[in-house]
């Protein structure tokens, strides 16, 4: 099945975020839908009307309940996490840490990008060391794991597509280097992970995603006062309790509307029709649950 327009698109999304949130609320896993998911369920009680992608993030401890929860479920969709399980369908997601992704659709772009949140400990000094060399192995990601044939694009400058352009004509010496590369670098992330973030959540200072520069090392009061459900289309989300003061952090006013040439999807429209959807029993459910339309030519 062709997906038509973009409200399609975010119909198949929404499902999908309705399948992710009642298998978390049967295996008792807390998250909180965070950026611009958590931005469209507090401003429009809905996906952003432009949007593209979902976001959610889980604790560490969460995620490992997550991880079990796919375990034992045999459907559609899958929990692909970074970087024992790593399923990208040739896609490039860097230390993005788990993706649920749709087994019956062939565009990777469908999906729920799934971020942990990162207790960093006491000592402010400590935790911006974390936090670079989390930015570290994100960069050493996509030489190794992460590699990946690199896009030449209108939008990129001359130098970023000249270089996208030499990756492309040497590509399979670079892919051979990244297969190399890859176990040690699995070791690192790992040790890291153990080692850096592994402290509690009544640490001092917390992340998530610092290595999109849009979030860095911030006092933690994420998770101060528990969560809360909040409204999303036709159904409810988890958030944070306190998620103003995370969208004040990330955003600044938050409640103000970009101006109408920033209202476009990212990525573009075009990129998120590509594909086909296989519409079985499972997502015709979740569709109905969440009374949206899509064709099923």
């Amino acid at each position: 099945m062709k997906v038509k327009n973009l409200k399609e698109y975010q119909n198949i999304l929404l499902a999908m975020m309705y399948f992710t949130d009642e298998l978390c609320r049967k295996n008792d896993i807390k998250y909180t839908v965070i950026d611009g998911t958590l931005l469209g369920a507090v401003r429009d009680k809905n996906i952003i009307p432009w949007d593209g992608d979902i976001d959610i993030a889980v604790t560490w401890k969460e995620f490992d309940k997550l991880k079990a929860a796919f375990d034992k479920y045999d459907g559609r969709y899958c929990l692909s996490y970074f970087p024992d399980n790593f399923y990208t369908k040739g896609k490039y997601y860097g230390l993005i840490h788990a993706r649920i992704i749709d087994k019956k659709a062939t565009n990777p772009l469908l999906c729920i990008d799934v971020f942990t949140i990162d207790f960093l400990g006491n000592d402010y000094q400590a935790a911006l060391q974390t936090v670079e060399e989390y930015k570290d192995i994100e960069a050493a990601s996509e030489k190794t794991i992460s590699f990946h044939l690199p896009p030449i694009r209108r939008n990129k400058t001359f130098f970023t597509n000249l270089r996208n352009l030499v990756i492309a004509v040497f590509y399979p010496l670079f892919w051979l280097g990244s297969k190399a590369l890859t176990p040690s670098f699995k070791k690192r992330y790992a040790e890291f992970i153990d080692k850096k973030i592994s402290f509690g959540e009544d640490s001092k200072y917390y992340t998530i995603e610092p290595y999109f520069g849009r979030f860095g090392v911030e006092e933690n009061d994420i998770l101060e006062n528990g969560y809360i459900d909040l409204d999303f289309a036709n159904f409810k989300v988890m958030a944070v309790a306190n998620y103003e003061t995370y969208l004040k952090k990330t955003y600044g006013n938050y409640t103000e509307l970009p101006p109408p040439e920033k209202r476009i999807p990212f990525p573009s429209e075009k990129e998120l029709l590509a594909g086909d959807v296989e519409m079985d029993d499972e997502l015709k459910i979740l569709l109905n649950n969440i009374k949206g339309d899509v064709n099923n030519d």
